[in-house]
């Protein structure tokens, strides 16, 4: 099971504000050491601090969220920019608004691309699978119970490691409420497992190159016998890829066909118009390096006869640099209905057959002869007497 990040509006991050913090990243880091080296233990991880907990949360029964000793420097992420080899301290808060006490472990997890919507999420703590932010981030205090009403606060650490790769990396701080098994005596039963993921962008310090590419174009089509009644159906599809090392906001794509003769037959363009993605914003609000997006276009009604261009054209920011980014690609392609042709061609053999046909009766007409005698076994005439082989007119009888 895949946890996107459209399901909760946290999840999108806030890239854009990663941008802001490259401008003035070694000051906001720098306060933020500060801070969090106040408020916690010298020489390791800092006990869990229990406190007073706010009201009760809608929906889940707990929540999870980057701690801040200030109203205004609350956060919905975490957001840093290290060189490698470098580490920092940071804190969170695990709020229980229910009437009983709750467990919970914490851990990170890298975030996952997913194919089907070309944003990411977060897998199942299972089916993880942690290379980079997940497997450089360390919870002072894995497991935990939390009393109802009430609030914790524990530390983690980052560590980029020495040979980490410059870009984006994005994972999360994950807060997972562990439930007690079924009973034995009622073994049966469903065992949901909720869990809060805290983004966390982590941008690398080195050589950086937003790209995006399309893959795969390819244009599909049908051949139906009577183009011209039942029309021709027609689907163009493609990957959108990034192949930076930045995470990337795609704006727009635009689909269009293109015949040599018939100019522009077919344009489709789709924006980036909210989080929600639907047929009319199939774009996410973000793609992260690696991240692969397959869209289709279809239509139905293209001229046969024509040769036909198939386009795909892109644009993103890359909202780091707010650099912006453009990508097109074409592929030819023929429609031909084979069908009306195969029936011309054999309407125009039938046709040069019938003649052919009455031209060989012709000639064999006229190469017979005009009278109506015809020889000694046909009927006609009797033979000369000088063409039965006589020697002399006297012995013809003549």
């Amino acid at each position: 099971m895949c946890f996107p990040s459209s399901s909760d509006g946290r999840l999108q991050g806030n890239r854009a504000r990663l941008g802001n913090d490259r401008r003035n990243g070694r000051t906001r880091l720098l306060k933020l050491i500060v801070a969090v080296s106040a408020a916690v233990a010298v020489g390791g991880f800092p006990a869990v601090v229990a406190s007073a907990a706010p009201g009760p949360n809608t929906g889940f029964k707990f929540s999870a969220e980057p701690y801040s000793t200030n109203a205004n420097q609350e956060r919905p992420d975490f957001t840093y920019e290290l060189p490698a080899g470098h580490k920092v301290l940071d804190q969170f808060v695990v709020k229980n608004a229910s009437t009983a006490s709750e467990s919970f472990i914490a851990y990170g997890e890298d975030a996952t691309n997913l194919p089907k919507t070309g944003g990411y999420g977060f897998q199942q703590r299972s089916l993880m699978h942690n290379i980079a932010v997940g497997q450089w981030l360390t919870v002072g205090t894995t497991q935990f119970t939390v009393p109802p009403g009430k609030e914790l606060v524990a530390t983690f650490q980052l560590t980029v490691p020495a040979n980490a790769s410059p870009g984006d990396h994005v994972g999360g701080l994950v807060v997972e409420q562990v439930k007690a098994p079924p009973s034995q005596t009622n073994p049966v039963g469903v065992n949901v497992v909720l869990r809060r993921v805290i983004p966390m962008y982590v941008h690398v310090v080195g050589a950086s190159f937003p790209a995006l590419t399309i893959e795969n174009l390819t244009v599909l089509h049908q051949s139906p016998a009577f183009p011209y009644l039942n029309g021709t159906k027609v689907a163009v599809r493609f990957d959108l890829v990034n192949t930076g090392n930045e995470i990337i906001d795609p704006q727009s794509v635009t689909v269009s066909i293109t015949g040599r003769l018939s100019g522009t037959i077919h344009k489709y363009i789709v924006r980036q118009t909210g989080a929600q993605q639907s047929r009319a914003n199939p774009l996410p609000l973000q793609m992260l390096p690696g991240a692969r997006l397959t869209l289709t276009e279809q239509w139905s009604g293209i001229p046969p006869f024509d040769p036909l261009s198939g386009h795909v054209s892109a644009t993103a920011i890359d909202p780091g640099t707010t650099q912006s980014l453009s990508i097109a690609a074409s592929t030819p392609f023929w429609y031909f209905p084979w069908i009306v042709v195969l029936l011309f061609l054999a309407l125009v053999a039938a046709v040069a057959a019938l003649i052919v046909t009455r031209r060989r009766r012709k000639a064999g007409a006229g190469g017979a002869p005009d009278g109506p005698e015809r020889g000694s076994d046909g009927g006609g005439p009797p033979p000369s007497p000088l063409m039965s082989g006589a020697k002399s007119l006297e012995q013809a009888g003549i």
